[in-house]
């Protein structure tokens, strides 16, 4: 082979690898620049409109499929509307909407497992209507990918005392860590901690009260 003909295959090579450099930049701008503002875990549970940004929930979602953190803004964004229903009965509409944000969610943990608000979001929509899984797995994933995670504890305590994951031993564990950490040192947090008691199922609040009354009989006694 000449030496003409290697420096044509480089700069055949290096062409090609800057066109692909340059669609990614430009899908990847355009995908940050749709997606909708992802609204936080504990905001998503308030009443939203179903209808808003839907028009732009499955563009960056094609547009940047490599990008876990987007896919999480995009589940969160497709799940916020319903998140807040709980355990009541669920339309077909809402049933494909959980299923379209968990399937967004899965994409999100398969290329950025680090996520625990993503965890946390499967472990929602996993708990959603009066048949819903009990979440423990996806629960102990986002304890596991960070246990101090100011911006999910209280989505998370709050998951975790109303669904049937409460009698998961392990789980009691890590949310005596998340109950701990706001009465030693995140007071200004212990609103959490009463939303997640009148949220909680019988066994989830009588759990939040045995945790509380050794570290501040006060606040356990207002609970009540």
């Amino acid at each position: 082979m000449s030496t003409e003909d290697i420096s044509t295959r480089f700069r055949i090579a290096t062409s090609l690898a800057a066109l692909i450099l340059c669609w990614f930049s430009a899908v990847t701008i355009f995908a940050e620049a749709t997606t909708p503002r992802a609204p936080g875990l504990s905001e998503a549970f308030a009443s939203r409109d179903p209808t808003s940004d839907a028009w732009l929930l499955d563009r960056p979602a094609a547009a940047a499929p490599l990008r876990g953190d987007l896919l999480s803004d995009m589940a969160l964004a497709a799940a916020a509307p319903i998140l807040h229903l709980g355990k009541v009965a669920m339309s077909s509409e809402m049933r494909e909407a959980q299923q379209h944000a968990l399937t967004l969610a899965k994409q999100s943990v398969s290329l950025a497992p680090h996520s625990s608000r993503t965890w946390l979001l499967i472990a929602m929509l996993q708990g959603l209507g009066a048949t819903g899984e009990v979440p423990a797995e996806a629960l102990k994933m986002s304890y596991l990918t960070s246990p101090a995670a100011v911006d999910v504890i209280a989505a998370r305590l709050g998951t975790f005392a109303a669904s049937a994951a409460i009698a998961d031993p392990e789980l009691k564990n890590l949310a005596r860590g998340d109950i701990r950490l706001i009465l030693t040192r995140r007071s200004d947090m212990k609103d959490a901690i009463v939303r997640a008691y009148r949220r909680g199922s019988a066994n989830g609040k009588t759990y939040i009260q045995e945790v509380v009354r050794p570290l501040d009989p006060e606040f356990a006694a207002s609970l009540q």
